[in-house]
């Protein structure tokens, strides 16, 4: 075949128009991995590499055979035996029974009943888990957010220091103040850069533990999301009703019905099975000696405690404890989740409060700062305004801090932080 020529302007273009695709597919990718990384992303990355989580997995994964197996004794089963005869030449026979149960008054029921509500168990186990992990990433996420917010607020302070170690310099050289003043200035500076160098280290520690969550590298995080749990249990019914779906409440309702299943169970071993049996036997010596018969049989068995009734007692017993732990754990979780949103309320008027103080503190220190530069106001006088301002900056930052980890508390008590988490990010 002719070879067609590509003019060379055209491959230059080719060639230009695929290095552009490669470079901006790069930044693409740059763009992406220089990304905060959300604590949605990073709660998700967690709880898959978590080891406690992936035990709790496999825990629900035994719970769904120990149901099968409990529903096996509701099929037939299969039992093969040799021995030799007593009597007779002693010939060795082999012995093939096939059984089904046909009725064991609910026996074989409870015992799935029983094994299934384990299984809901561990589910909620598992959830438990997951709401403890989202707990302490968050938690993290919070203190990085704090630290930025005062780092920030430490900054400015120890710009306005620097600002009023100038003037007190400008004014030493002019003999209007003697060096104690410079001494006092740089102190400030000294103990606002200190301040600095603490919250970095801070900060710092906790991306080396977000870190280990997460099983990689983290240069940036996203803030943490709002969850407005005082507008998502601003009634009393929406308390009731998270309280009623929080894992704690589920497991200790779960223990509730295993208990019952105990009491069912008891009662059903007290009374006899009937059972239908093949029995199929043949002799193993070479001749053709066989045997078959098909009939019900039932048995029955008591110890000292059967006779007595005590195995039902105990489990009653049992099963009264189970319902008044469930009791208490719905009281309990209430009386938390109200706790935490009357704080939350409080934590909220507080902030306001503090907001209006700023505003105040600021215009103070605005003022103090040009009657010092005018030569109108001592050094002590604008230090302790600024002082006074940098403190309420951080008391505000400190109420905002303790106000979105309860919130974050009162999702964790009903087992909502996790979903709010990841609803937080999919709206993002």
């Amino acid at each position: 075949m002719p070879r067609t020529r590509v003019p060379g302007a055209v491959l230059q273009a080719g060639c230009l128009g695929a290095l552009c695709l490669a470079l901006a597919a790069g930044a693409g990718r740059a763009a992406e991995q220089a990304a905060p990384l959300s604590l949605r992303q990073a709660l998700e990355t967690a709880s898959a590499r978590d080891a406690g989580i992936s035990g709790n997995r496999q825990k629900i994964a035994r719970q769904t055979t120990n149901i099968q197996s409990a529903k096996d004794a509701l099929r037939p089963s299969l039992a093969l035996a040799g021995d030799t005869t007593s009597v007779g030449d002693n010939i060795p026979v082999a012995t093939l029974t096939l059984s089904q149960v046909l009725f064991d008054w609910g026996l074989a029921r409870s015992k799935i009943r029983s094994a299934s509500q384990a299984r809901i168990k561990a589910v909620a186990d598992l959830k438990s888990a997951v709401e403890d992990l989202a707990l302490n990433v968050a938690n993290l996420y919070i203190e990085v957010a704090i630290d930025k917010i005062k780092l920030r607020k430490t900054q400015d302070y120890l710009e306005f220091a620097q600002r009023i170690e100038k003037v007190s310099n400008r004014r030493v050289t002019a003999g209007a103040a003697d060096r104690s003043e410079i001494a006092r200035a740089r102190l400030e500076v000294a103990r606002a850069q200190d301040q600095i160098a603490q919250l970095d280290s801070d900060r710092q520690t906790a991306m080396t533990e977000l870190e280990f969550y997460t099983g990689q590298p983290v240069a940036e995080i996203g803030p943490p999301p709002a969850l407005s749990v005082t507008r998502r249990f601003k009634s009393s019914a929406a308390v009731i009703r998270a309280a009623m779906n929080a894992p704690d409440y589920l497991s200790a309702k779960a223990e509730v019905q295993i208990a019952a299943a105990a009491v069912d169970t008891a009662r059903a071993s007290r009374k006899p099975k009937i059972i239908l049996k093949a029995v199929g036997l043949q002799e193993l010596d070479g001749g053709h000696g066989t045997s078959a018969s098909i009939g019900i049989t039932t048995s029955l068995s008591f110890d000292a405690g059967n006779l007595a009734g005590r195995g039902v007692q105990g489990a009653r017993q049992d099963l009264a404890a189970a319902k008044a732990n469930q009791l208490a754990v719905e009281r309990k979780l209430q009386n938390q989740l109200r706790t935490y949103v009357s704080q939350i309320q409080s934590l909220a008027t507080t902030e306001q409060a503090q907001s209006a103080q700023l505003t105040q503190a600021e215009a103070v220190r605005q003022v103090y700062e040009q009657q010092f530069t005018g030569g109108q106001r001592e050094l002590v006088d604008v230090l302790t305004a600024g002082r006074d301002l940098y403190d309420a900056q951080i008391d505000e930052t400190d109420t905002f801090s303790q106000r979105l980890k309860t919130e974050y508390e009162a999702a964790h008590a009903v087992g909502m932080l996790g979903s709010l988490i990841i609803a937080s990010g999919k709206r993002n």
